[in-house]
């Protein structure tokens, strides 16, 4: 009897009911090869770039200030962010809710509380121990 080659990693997991190992065209069948290699080559390019900054911010030899062009369009969209800012239904109704609402009920609450302590001491109860405002 001879003895058996060892059983290949994709083999094993075949022999233990868990299938075949990860295949990237059976996970994902509407990506043609030319896309996943287009995306590869994407990626090399982002590390070669990554590297390259990386390199640069490192130097301790460098001079001057390191000019991250994404970073500059972040600083620009945060500094400028309402120079483009149209008002909407949505806006409108936000800054209503989160803006004003608050204020107004904050305002209604201390007001009654208010009146309802002023007229406690026109009956000359004094001090309500149930209010919210304890001067």
């Amino acid at each position: 009897m001879m003895p058996r080659a060892p059983l290949e990693r994709s083999d094993k997991m075949a022999a233990s009911g868990k299938g075949p190992a990860m295949d990237p065209w059976r996970i994902f069948p509407e990506v043609s090869p030319e896309e996943m290699r287009a995306a590869a080559e994407r990626q090399a390019i982002k590390g070669k770039l990554r590297a390259a900054m990386q390199q640069k911010l490192r130097d301790p030899y460098a001079v001057g200030n390191f000019e991250d062009p994404a970073l500059q369009r972040w600083y620009y969209v945060r500094n400028h962010q309402f120079d483009n800012f149209k008002q909407t239904p949505k806006t409108s109704f936000l800054g209503l809710a989160f803006g004003v609402l608050p204020l107004a009920v904050i305002a209604w609450v201390f007001y009654t509380d208010r009146r309802k302590m002023k007229e406690d001491w026109k009956k000359g109860i004094g001090r309500n121990k149930a209010s919210m405002i304890n001067f």
